[in-house]
């Protein structure tokens, strides 16, 4: 199947509720792609919208954990959004083969994603999905942050944001309580996510695990969640304590800056074991974080 004439699409990658996303080839440029469709029988005013703004967006994104944005178009079948190809696993599939996760790990994956979350911030941009699906964790140890379709811009008027202010976007399993009960969505909403990624990597179940979402999302709102270190009595006290801290249901309490959180972490991220089927080798993450740190900052503005 072929998308615009130029690009082949070879085999799914995942199936999601605004679009699939698939693993694809540029035919004039002999490249894998990754290609991101939207069929003409789901599209909708708001769906149009809010794809259009994320092929925007990403199209900014200067950042070697994003990925970089090649083409975007409409074709008879729907609209298409062209990316780089990720050669990596989703962080839910990565967990699914090693869980719980060790903790450099834990801390290796958490401290890219608050470099990503630092740069984008920055710019006033909120991600506001952080869930393991969104994030790739590369063959060499290094992090992508993927679909920015429910992010907003704060205090931008170039970007409309893609919700009325009572509106609630986002995974509920992962989402922070101003989220759910607001729909309000800040840089410390993003952090809570970020919470959320951190327990359960390092705990290997979710904050307030349950059959259903309903009791995850009243864990969220009213529960106090189990301290990490009860979970696991070797858990690093840093490491409890910084989980509990961006788990705080009042905003004012969590770290105020994802550069805060990547600071508190970096010391954890030492000493990485081979991931077996994903990261076969030993990783040694100093250069790995000087570039992303570099360039945590290297964002057009918008």
């Amino acid at each position: 199947m072929q998308v615009a004439e130029r690009y082949q699409l070879l085999q799914p990658i995942t199936r999601g509720g605004m679009g699939d996303l698939w693993e694809g080839t540029d035919i004039r440029l002999n490249r894998r792609v990754a290609v991101k469709r939207i069929r003409r029988d789901r599209l909708s005013e708001e769906t149009i919208r809010r794809f259009r703004r994320e092929a925007r967006l990403m199209a900014l994104l200067r950042h070697p954990g994003v990925p970089t944005v090649y083409d975007f178009g409409e074709d008879a079948d729907g609209l298409f959004l062209v990316m780089e190809y990720i050669d990596g696993w989703s962080v839910a599939h990565v967990l699914d083969m090693h869980r719980p996760l060790p903790i450099p790990w834990v801390a290796m994956i958490g401290a890219q994603l608050c470099a990503v979350l630092s740069a984008t911030h920055a710019q006033q941009l909120i991600h506001r999905d952080l869930k393991p699906g969104n994030l790739m964790l590369c063959r060499d140890g290094s992090l992508v942050v993927l679909d920015f379709g429910l992010s907003t811009v704060l205090n931008s008027t170039d970007f409309s944001k893609i919700t009325r202010s009572m509106d609630r976007l986002g995974t509920d399993r992962y989402m922070a309580p101003e989220n759910v009960t607001e729909g309000r969505a800040d840089a410390l909403t993003d952090l809570y996510g970020v919470g959320c990624l951190l327990y359960e990597m390092a705990i290997g179940q979710r904050v307030f695990e349950a059959p259903t979402i309903a009791v995850e999302v009243r864990g969220h709102l009213y529960s106090e969640p189990v301290s990490p270190v009860d979970m696991d009595p070797a858990m690093p006290y840093e490491l409890d304590r910084l989980i509990m801290e961006l788990l705080e249901k009042e905003p004012a309490k969590r770290p105020q800056a994802a550069e805060e959180v990547v600071h508190r972490l970096l010391p954890l991220a030492r000493d990485l074991p081979p991931l077996p089927g994903v990261v076969d080798q030993a990783v040694a993450p100093t250069q790995l974080y000087a570039a992303v740190l570099a360039r945590s900052q290297g964002f057009v503005h918008l």
